[in-house]
């Protein structure tokens, strides 16, 4: 079975002076791609370094993420891919945790490993400028490419080893460590996304989050793989995004909700016409939302439901079933979707229970952690999301929330998204967070911590809107507002310290 490598050089070969990459204002055909991709390769081998072995990425995006991730799937390596914001122990417990042979790192980050002997010189590669002995990036670029190297055997690969791993978001509590196999990146591709969205070589794909996470990754690694063009960009700011869509003809991308949101509350404009397909993820758009993008998006619009562990679960098409509306989707063709109440037994539709999924798109596991990844699988092979929802009769999925964010206060569960959606109809709430704070009497009661656009206090407005549209149970007996919600670099709001930095005590 072909690799990623091997899939990508089909295409070096049939069309060796299209455009692979655009980053900025630099662009790189299928063959100059392929060229640093080997040059990277032979400095790996140099080093020693084998098949199964891990190297960590630290690097910000840009070219270097696919040249790596194309290097590791030829010689068999595995990729930690880490952000660059990593800091003090963090940083070095990530790396004693999960050993490497070789880091390619920011200078700052390098500097930190070497002080720690977490890395030796040699096993270095720093992005810009050395901080000791080690070499960087650009030295391996401008080496010559060697007839040996360019003929170089090919590492036997076994596409079911870790290739890449990566990090749960860690939004809602401790993080994982997610073990991904090649074999799972390339049905991630063809069968998630190139066979089932239609796409072709011709497509131009936009990735605008950070490559470090597994979305992103995929949005690098399809195009690629397809024969398409990826286009990255170094971080997302609306206006760049909107500028790179019009000026690169983007056809299709993934885009996080927090990304479309931005979009409904701007009046920057740019031609979008060149968009065949949107398709929103990472968090669950609002009904409302939803309707608003179809009048700002010239194209078909899906928004998809998963996680890390397994990909994508549902998608929806939202511009074709607007009568379903609230839906997360139907499970895709290759996933099998259940709902399953405490005792794991299965629930019949519209009734409330935690989302569990079988599929081909799935992990290889937690990372040393083989309980963790034994207690993630029901008896019967279906991998448990934590998330709570349920399917309607026709088989549509609805997300309801997750499964340890319900509220239980006087022997009643209440769901913090039920919450949180009328909060955001108040047209100056940015976003918000409801949770449950500790009651001798009820158990929990709510409180809901909102970001707004100005200072105005509308705490009163926000009551009577809770008032209006909440049953006496949903009411939340805290309101507190604050400057800014913590977020990932994703745009996803950590809900948990949210929940930690502001319960009542």
């Amino acid at each position: 079975m072909s690799n990623i490598y091997q899939i990508f050089a089909q295409h070096v070969q049939s069309q060796p002076d299209k455009t692979a990459l655009v980053f900025e204002q630099q662009t790189l055909s299928y063959q100059a791609l392929n060229v640093e991709v080997l040059k990277l390769c032979a400095h790996f081998s140099r080093l020693g370094l084998q098949p199964g072995q891990r190297v960590a990425l630290f690097a910000p995006n840009g070219l270097e993420y696919p040249v790596v991730m194309l290097a590791a799937a030829r010689l068999g390596l595995a990729i930690v891919p880490l952000p660059i914001s990593l800091k003090g122990d963090a940083l070095s417990v990530a790396l004693k945790k999960t050993p490497v042979a070789a880091v390619i790192a920011w200078p700052s980050i390098g500097r930190t490993l070497l002080a720690d002997a977490v890395i030796e010189p040699t096993n270095l590669i720093s992005l810009s400028q050395p901080v000791a002995d080690e070499p960087c990036w650009q030295d391996i670029m401008s080496e010559e490419l060697t007839v040996q190297s360019m003929n170089a055997p090919e590492q036997k690969v076994d596409v079911n080893s870790p290739y890449i791993l990566t990090m749960t978001s860690g939004s809602t509590g401790q993080p994982k460590p997610i073990v991904l196999s090649q074999q799972c990146k390339i049905s991630r591709a063809f069968d998630a996304t190139i066979n089932y969205y239609g796409l072709s070589p011709d497509e131009v794909v936009l990735v605008a989050t950070p490559l470090y996470h597994s979305l992103a990754q995929r949005g690098v690694l399809m195009p690629l793989m397809l024969g398409a063009t990826s286009v990255i960009l170094p971080k997302f700011t609306l206006s760049k995004w909107l500028a790179a869509i019009e000026t690169h003809r983007v056809s299709f991308l993934f885009a996080v909700s927090a990304q479309l949101e931005s979009l409904l509350s701007s009046n920057e404009e740019a031609d979008l016409s060149s968009l065949r397909c949107v398709v929103s993820s990472s968090a669950v758009l609002s009904a409302e939302s939803k309707q608003a993008l179809l009048s700002k998006l010239p194209c078909r619009f899906h928004e998809c439901y998963g996680a890390s562990e397994v990909g994508v679960v549902s998608d929806f098409c939202v511009s074709e079933r607007r009568d379903k509306n609230g839906a997360v989707g139907e499970a895709m063709p290759f996933v099998q979707v259940k709902i399953l109440d405490q005792q794991r037994q299965t629930m019949s539709a519209g009734e409330i229970g935690e989302i569990a999924c079988q599929t081909i798109t799935g992990f290889s596991g937690y990372l040393k952690m083989p309980q963790q990844t034994q207690d993630a699988f029901d008896p019967q092979g279906y991998f448990l999301t934590g998330d709570l929802g349920y399917l309607d009769e026709d088989g549509f999925l609805y997300y309801v929330g997750r499964k340890k964010e319900v509220i239980s206060s006087g022997g009643i569960n209440i769901f913090p998204q039920d919450i949180e959606a009328v909060f955001r109809k108040h047209p100056k709430v940015v976003d918000c967070v409801a949770f449950g704070c500790a009651d001798r009497q009820l158990g929990e009661y709510i409180k809901v911590v909102y970001e707004q656009q100005d200072d105005t206090d509308i705490s009163r407005e926000l009551r009577l809107l809770c008032l209006s549209e909440l049953t006496d149970y949903q009411q939340p007996r805290s309101l507190e507002r604050i400057s800014a919600l913590p977020r990932t670099p994703m745009g996803k709001v950590l809900r948990n310290d949210v929940k930690t930095r502001f319960s009542d005590v």
